[in-house]
């Protein structure tokens, strides 16, 4: 009972701070309006989180548990990298990236941090694609002299250009962005060379 009013606490801890950063933006957002939104104590607060800052961290580990659980249920099916990499792509999109404007105040964030070892979403999906490239490289799928984890930066180089071409603007909706991506990897995957 307990933790179930922790949770609930934190939950709307959460909620209250993603609406004020999608309205406000990051940077306009303090710890005060946080939680008077979420109708807690200030201290309260606090007893969730250090700052700010790991209330969206909270998010990303969320969002990227479910979607480690939904492409789990759903990855035996896919047999090919191909297809194995268009289930993973829109999971991480889907979860993640709830909306333009949540999705801008999290690249802001994250982004800058890429390359580092500090973002959490770069570092699973990359090892998950690595694990998946390498897994194609077993069944011959894949050149065997290819490096698994240059190819899996450049996978996870068009997810993150398209993210964000999704988030300004250039490309209308979530399913355009999915679908671009796709091409991608299947021009990767396929090659582009004539036959």
């Amino acid at each position: 009972m307990r933790e179930s009013i922790k949770q609930n606490k934190r939950e709307r801890i959460l909620k209250a701070a993603i609406e004020l950063f999608t309205k406000k933006g990051f940077e306009m957002t303090n710890v005060e309006s946080i939680a008077r939104k979420a109708k807690i104590a200030k201290g309260t607060f606090y007893n969730f989180f250090e700052k700010k800052e790991d209330v969206l961290l909270y998010f990303l580990d969320k969002e990227i548990s479910k979607s480690g659980d939904e492409i789990e249920r759903n990855l035996s099916s896919a047999k090919t990298i191909a297809e194995q990499l268009e289930l993973v792509i829109p999971s991480y999109i889907k979860n993640i990236f709830p909306n333009k404007e949540f999705t801008k105040v999290l690249m802001k964030e994250r982004v800058v941090k890429i390359g580092t070892g500090k973002n959490k979403n770069e570092l699973v999906l990359m090892q998950l694609v690595t694990e998946l490239i390498d897994r194609a490289k077993q069944r011959n799928e894949i050149r065997q002299d290819i490096d698994s984890r240059r190819l899996a930066e450049m996978i996870f180089g068009f997810y993150t250009m398209y993210v964000i071409y999704w988030a300004n603007g250039i490309i209308n909706t979530k399913k355009q962005c999915i679908e671009r991506i796709n091409e991608v990897i299947s021009l990767v995957i396929h090659g582009v060379g004539k036959k």
